[in-house]
C-alpha cells in the first residue's frame, strides 16, 4: 500500500469537500484499525468494520446482489457516512450533508477516490 498517495487524496480530499468533510479512516478490515486519516475516528473504525463484515454476509445470504465499491449510511443530524471496502482496506468518510453537494460526491468525489484507492493498493 502506498501511504504517501493516500495521504495526498485525503488532503485532496478535504480540499474537495471543505467543511463537509468531518473525518476520514482508512482501516485495515482484518483488525479495524486506523492507518491514516483525518479527524480520525477509532471507534467507528472498529464499528464499521464490523458492519462490513455483517453487510457483505448478509447480502450474500439474500438474494440481493452483492455489495460494489461503496454504501452510505444517512444518520441523524443531518450527517452521512460512506464506506469504501477494498480487499483488505476500508476507507470511510464522515460527512455533513447541510454542507454537501451530494451530486458532487457521487459523480466527482468517490470515483475520484475509489481510483487512487486501487492504485494505491497495487503500488
Amino acid at each position: 500500500m502506498n501511504l504517501k498517495m493516500l495521504k495526498t487524496a485525503i488532503d485532496g480530499l478535504k480540499e474537495d469537500l471543505g467543511p463537509a468533510l468531518l473525518s476520514t479512516d482508512i482501516w485495515s478490515s482484518s483488525d479495524g484499525q486506523s492507518i491514516l486519516g483525518y479527524k480520525t475516528r477509532p471507534k467507528a473504525c472498529a464499528l464499521l468494520n464490523t458492519v462490513t463484515g455483517n453487510l457483505e454476509s448478509s447480502l450474500k445470504g439474500s438474494d440481493l446482489p452483492e455489495l460494489n465499491r461503496y454504501y452510505l449510511l444517512d444518520l441523524v443530524d443531518d450527517k452521512m457516512v460512506v464506506v469504501i471496502p477494498l480487499a483488505d482496506y476500508q476507507w470511510a468518510m464522515v460527512l455533513d450533508k447541510t454542507e454537501l453537494q451530494l451530486g458532487m460526491l457521487l459523480n466527482v468525489v468517490l470515483p475520484s477516490v475509489i481510483d487512487t484507492f486501487e492504485e494505491a493498493m497495487v503500488s
